[in-house]
């Protein structure tokens, strides 16, 4: 995360005051449980442990890190202060003065969007590679399994094989799933749809080994 900077005290205000860290995770992608929480974007965890609190702020218990909406934009996109009061303002359509909102301001965060869409298609593409690699895995491991637990041939090849991928397919469909998690907020702004993929349901639905 980049060094914040001084910025105008009454801008940054105004959009803590209208823009809850809460607001800013949904904005971007993220659906709290019913006590508040969603699953950290800044470590890897699959239950959740940061809390949106009802005042705006929030608090990650994993990590560590925490404050308002600024800070969890600033987190999420790598963006100074500056930047991500700028950012919150365009996104809630928060009509700040354009001394608030440079135009080097508004570069860097279009600049930001872009490397976020390139970066979102590298993941679409290899989700759809890995969740294809899966499904063929299980199918092989059902298909060439042996016929009762007293079979005494060796096993078939693609069977073994299926045995020894689909634990580390798996693994790093799940550390896939973590990332298009905070990518997520992507497709909301360019509407752009999922990657076709075998799973209708999205990587969650694959079959667990």
């Amino acid at each position: 995360m980049k060094r914040a900077e001084r910025y105008p005290s009454d801008a940054a205000a105004r959009v803590r005051e209208l823009v809850s860290a809460r607001d800013a995770a949904e904005h971007y992608g993220f659906t709290p449980n019913r006590a508040g929480y969603i699953c950290c974007p800044f470590h890897s965890e699959h239950t959740p442990s940061l809390k949106l609190f009802p005042d705006g702020g929030w608090k990650c218990f994993g990590c560590g890190k925490a404050g308002s909406s600024i800070d969890f934009v600033m987190a999420l996109f790598d963006l100074d202060f500056r930047q991500a009061v700028a950012r919150l303002s365009m996104d809630f359509s928060i009509n700040l003065p354009d001394r608030y909102t440079t135009q080097p301001a508004r570069s860097a965060i279009l600049e930001a969007r872009k490397r976020e869409q390139r970066r979102r298609a590298e993941l679409d593409a290899e989700a759809g590679r890995l969740t294809k690699e899966h499904y063929r895995l299980h199918q092989n491991r059902q298909l060439y399994a042996p016929d009762g637990p007293d079979t005494e041939t060796d096993f078939h090849p693609l069977f073994a094989e299926a045995l020894q991928k689909l634990p580390e397919v798996q693994y790093r469909l799940e550390e896939l799933e973590n990332e298009l998690r905070r990518m997520e907020h992507g497709r909301k702004e360019v509407g752009a749809e999922p990657a076709p993929g075998i799973y209708p349901g999205g990587l969650q639905d694959r079959p667990r080994v």
